[in-house]
């Protein structure tokens, strides 16, 4: 059976979402003159953080995690829900049934969409990953590959720019389904600690715990690639260059297609789903 996509996103600076009366006293705050007001409505756009619309969206597209089961898609159709973004995946005749849902939903909330929404899609991009259903294989997009090369150099990086590179990195190395190096938990305290950092969390200690030279990782993968195909989950072989196990068809090895998308991360590095994770700082690499 043929496999496609559908593609929404929410518009939130024109949806407005109603506060019950119950809990709109959480939501007081003071205007410029010192007047205290309290919300009838939830302030959407820039002002509402990711979390809220990630609730929100999720709730139009019926991920069961915020919606019961009762109502939720066939199971042979898979939803990622990112932010205000939208995926809906599966067979030609199942996804677009249930984008006609959504649709519906979205409708009787009032929310609106936006005019970029692909249907009955086999191949297209969603937040900086290239699906091919035709190909079953997954690879990173052009914008995302030239928001990597555009990374400056590494020992003129700031705290900040240091902790993008970190998070694109991570980012990148899920999608291509590959190690990025032998010390991922150190990337990731790292990553958490420029954080902090950057955020102004805590101070820079005097005698750095680690060197800016180890922060250079995406430089040593040639992200230029066209077809990224998912790790199997045989035992793990002899160690090949980034640029032979970017085609994975010259191998002579099958394609592993990871239809849900979760885009796991690799083998003993755990396994969350970056789709589902609502931390800000994934939405400007997308």
């Amino acid at each position: 059976m043929a496999e496609a996509a559908s593609r929404l996103d929410v518009k939130a600076s024109f949806f407005h979402f109603s506060l019950p009366r119950e809990t709109r006293h959480l939501f007081r705050c003071r205007v410029e003159d010192g007047t205290l007001v309290e919300l009838t409505r939830l302030p959407m756009g820039y002002k509402a953080s990711p979390e809220i619309l990630q609730i929100i969206t999720s709730a139009i597209a019926v991920v069961t995690t915020v919606a019961h089961r009762l109502w939720a898609a066939p199971s042979l159709v898979c939803i990622d829900v990112w932010i205000d973004n939208i995926r809906i995946a599966g067979s030609r005749s199942d996804a677009t049934l249930w984008e006609a849902q959504v649709l519906r939903d979205a409708d009787s909330c009032h929310a609106s969409m936006g005019e970029e929404r692909e249907s009955d899609a086999a191949q297209y991009t969603f937040l900086g990953v290239q699906f091919d259903h035709t190909h079953r294989a997954v690879s990173l997009s052009e914008r995302f590959v030239r928001s990597v090369r555009a990374m400056p150099a590494p020992n003129s990086l700031t705290i900040a720019e240091m902790e993008v590179t970190a998070s694109r990195s991570l980012y990148a190395a899920a999608v291509l389904g590959t190690r990025l190096c032998d010390h991922y938990f150190f990337i990731e305290a790292a990553r958490r600690r420029l954080s902090a950092l950057n955020g102004g969390l805590c101070r820079r200690h005097p005698r750095p715990t680690f060197r800016r030279q180890r922060l250079v990782w995406a430089r040593d993968y040639d992200t230029s690639s066209g077809i990224i195909i998912g790790e199997s989950s045989s035992p793990r072989k002899r160690h090949r260059p980034p640029s032979s196990r970017m085609h994975r068809s010259m191998d002579g090895e099958p394609f592993l297609f990871q239809t849900p998308a979760t885009l796991k991360l690799p083998e003993g590095n755990g396994g969350r789903s970056l789709f589902l994770s609502c931390r800000r700082r994934f939405a400007r690499y997308a």
